[in-house]
């Protein structure tokens, strides 16, 4: 609006009009069933460095492009509008086209589809990366998902209350006037794991989501709800970087209890029999190799580490060597 707009002509626009039905809301972006976003709205993803956010983000970029959803998280564009925005203010060219592969192998798609639009802004200031945004959604009107990674690039000072408040307001009118989602990544501060600043307490008052990664002690990158505000809270999200599959898969939380019991030799006969039922659930026997592999994905613990559990359930008899060279369940009195 400039100096020579008519308020009271714009805010009749805008009356409540008796016996009109809006649309259903059109919810875009799901966690396990639970609404995370919708049309003219946006969610934010926190967390600190390192912790994980970009694998998520990647994930949930991934997910737009398949049926399936990708560690429960699914993400899906409007009908007729297919085409979803990847907006990059953080990383150089290198960590940019490593997180464009990523995207690409975690929808296993030999290329990216022609309806994902990626740009990669580090060197633009932050008043340029708006206007950017606002012309590139005025001249792609089939655009219906955007994400920002990350926010803070949008600010000068993320504790001058105006500015902050500002980027907020603009946050709410691109999702409104292009009737699109946005999904925005922020930083959290390394001592109170707040959202960062002003800008951070505002976009969380005024996001229709707000969603935390966290990364622990053990490697687990953790994706839990903070602030829904559509939605019940659902169950936390863990996934760990697997060696031998070269990428991440989601974590069992009643295996990773057994984890917290290194000594193996310790663990309790159900705890062996949990592990093993799922180590012989389709196939009956193994290579060593295949071996290793099934149970480290299973345990959650390392080659070597691995390697000394199997020497440990053959020792037990509970595993034992066939003819072939191939490993067979053998639990009779374990």
């Amino acid at each position: 609006m400039n100096n020579n707009t008519n308020f009271y002509e714009e805010l009749q626009k805008n009356r409540y009009k008796a016996g009109f039905i809006p649309d259903a809301e059109q919810i875009l972006f799901k966690i396990n069933d639970n609404t995370i976003g919708s049309i003219q709205s946006y969610a934010v993803i926190s967390g600190l460095p390192k912790s994980g956010k970009s694998t998520f983000v990647s994930s949930i970029v991934a997910s737009s492009f398949i049926e399936d959803d990708i560690f429960g998280m699914k993400l899906k564009t409007l009908p007729q509008r297919g085409r979803v925005c990847y907006i990059d203010t953080e990383s150089s060219q290198h960590d940019f086209y490593s997180h464009m592969s990523r995207i690409k192998n975690l929808a296993k798609l030999p290329e990216l589809p022609n309806t994902f639009d990626a740009f990669c802004l580090r060197k633009e200031d932050p008043g340029t990366i708006k206007k950017m945004i606002d012309s590139y959604l005025a001249q792609t009107p089939d655009c219906s998902i955007v994400i920002i990674d990350g926010l803070l690039d949008l600010c000068l000072d993320f504790n001058d209350i105006v500015e902050c408040r500002m980027i907020v307001n603009w946050l709410k009118n691109i999702t409104t006037v292009h009737n699109l989602f946005l999904l925005g990544i922020l930083h959290t501060g390394k001592r109170d794991g707040q959202t960062l600043g002003h800008l951070g307490s505002n976009t969380d008052r005024w996001s229709q989501s707000t969603l935390e990664v966290k990364k622990d002690d053990q490697g687990y990158f953790e994706l839990s709800p903070k602030f829904l505000r559509s939605s019940k809270n659902f169950t936390p999200i863990k996934i760990k970087y697997d060696e031998f599959e070269m990428d991440f898969i989601q974590v069992d939380n009643e295996v990773k209890q057994f984890e917290k019991q290194k000594d193996f030799s310790k663990y309790l006969k159900h705890e062996h029999d949990h592990i093993l039922n799922q180590v012989f659930k389709d196939q009956i026997s193994y290579s060593y190799d295949d071996l290793i592999k099934i149970i480290a994905r299973i345990d959650k613990r390392g080659i070597n580490s691995t390697k000394q559990y199997i020497k440990y359930l053959k020792e037990k008899m509970v595993i034992q060597r066939n003819n072939d060279g191939l490993y067979n369940d053998n639990r009779i009195s374990f």
